[in-house]
């Protein structure tokens, strides 16, 4: 039985990025789902982790009153009663079965007497890692025999956003092991420490090719964090070295960020296009792209990408100033927005680049909070864990959090297979780090 469901659970890691997959994908967790059932509703161990902590029942409550929260306001609130539903359906409630699927799976390693928490998270790691693999291998192939760097290359997906997610999920990983393994002397993650340094270099490089801002901006929040996590409380090194670690962390996670700020044309127009950007009322390219896009000071054509980006944002903002309530929970809420106010020109497609402000147009500046108010629950006690114990788990946890949702006020990340992916990935490190948690008091 344990053979089985590790098997699929790798394999759903493997597909889940994958476009046209959904049927196989779905077929998988279904099954995944059943025997994780199966075998944890008999000893009714998640229950117990429930029952013996008031910390994880009020983070379960209040993802529970977020959820039912999302429901009644799609009934009763929405513009668009089966458009909401259905959204509802595919990129929120099985998110959260994800979710609870990572939480059974978790509490069935710990209590298997064949199976490790450290198995878990390596199978978890380099079912991910495959993708990434294969494309520093396709990249590292075309420098050979081309002699230039593969850019914004996708791997065996069709965008090179996807693997750019599973990059920042890796290195959240890796970069939690070096943290722990330099405080604690244990480690988790079953590679050695040249093999580990091996992975980290290997993810890096695929940042160089996936070339995506957004990607960058993750690695300096990830650099930042790790340091900070390494300096506290660690009196097993000197300051000198502590400071010398902690630089090297952020030097090491920077460096795609400024080699691409320098290759990157859109960096240089950030700054002239700002301003024209913000001024939607000047020029209505935002809303039509068949109308001239406005030119910056030196005379060249914005870029499409920065003058987007910002214009939708401000426009997202006076929508939620104009409905508070919002208009119905939807990945595409900004696009119905924007066709509500100009049908002529509907763009249901369009989205503000924002999951957080996605999320407030579509069920108000209240649903937003309560959404919000279960990311600092999660944080904080990961947080509060990592200084009394500095459990590996609650390092996963806060970084993988904290990436997830930082990226989501500057991307459209809450939606999709990225949010399956990462509800699985929270439910499995939240129920280790709660399982350890009451084992320690036990002890």
């Amino acid at each position: 039985m344990s053979s089985i469901i590790l098997w699929l659970f790798s394999a759903l890691l493997f597909i889940l990025s994958i476009d046209g997959t959904m049927a196989l994908r779905n077929t998988i967790a279904v099954f995944l789902l059943f025997l994780l059932m199966f075998v944890t509703v008999k000893t009714q161990d998640p229950l117990k982790i429930l029952k013996q902590s008031k910390e994880f029942k009020l983070i379960i409550a209040t993802l529970v009153v977020f959820v039912l929260y999302v429901l009644l306001h799609s009934i009763f609130l929405s513009h668009d009663l089966s458009w909401s539903l259905s959204e509802f359906k595919s990129h929120l409630f099985y998110p959260v079965l994800y979710f609870s699927m990572g939480g059974m799976l978790a509490t069935y390693v710990n209590q298997h007497k064949h199976l490790t928490k450290e198995v878990l998270i390596t199978i978890l790691f380099f079912s991910i890692f495959l993708h990434i693999l294969y494309l520093d291998l396709v990249a590292i192939d075309h420098l050979f025999h081309t002699g230039s760097m593969l850019r914004r290359f996708g791997g065996l997906m069709n965008s090179p956003v996807m693997p750019n997610y599973l990059t920042n999920i890796l290195l959240a990983i890796i970069i939690s092991e070096f943290v722990y393994r330099l405080r604690v002397g244990k480690k988790i993650l079953q590679v050695s420490n040249t093999a580990l340094y091996l992975l980290l270099i290997l993810c890096i490089f695929s940042t160089f090719v996936e070339a995506l801002r957004l990607g960058d901006i993750a690695l300096v929040f990830l650099g930042i964090g790790s340091s900070m996590a390494f300096l506290y409380n660690n009196h097993q090194y000197s300051i000198n070295m502590k400071r010398f670690i902690a630089t090297s962390l952020i030097v090491i996670l920077t460096i795609p960020l400024a080699y691409n700020f320098i290759t990157d044309s859109r960096w240089a127009k950030l700054i002239e296009t700002v301003p024209l950007a913000i001024n939607t009322s000047n020029s209505q390219h935002w809303l039509d792209r068949s109308l001239p896009p406005p030119k910056t000071e030196s005379g060249y054509a914005v870029s499409g990408s920065n003058y987007e980006r910002i214009s939708w944002a401000v426009k997202a903002l006076e929508y939620i100033a104009e409905d508070p309530m919002g208009i119905g929970f939807g990945r595409n809420a900004f696009g119905h927005a924007m066709e509500m106010r100009h049908p002529k020109l509907a763009k249901r497609g369009a989205h503000t680049h924002s999951s957080i402000l996605t999320l407030t147009i579509s069920v108000g500046i209240l649903g937003t909070l309560i959404w919000l108010a279960f990311i600092f629950l999660v944080s904080k006690v990961a947080i509060k864990e990592f200084k009394s114990t500095c459990s590996y788990f609650s390092l996963l946890t806060l970084f993988a959090t904290m990436g997830f949702v930082g990226r989501s006020f500057v991307d459209g990340n809450m939606r999709d297979h990225v949010f399956l992916q990462f509800m699985l990935i929270l439910g499995v490190s939240l129920f280790f780090l709660f399982q350890e948690k009451i084992n320690a008091h036990k002890q």
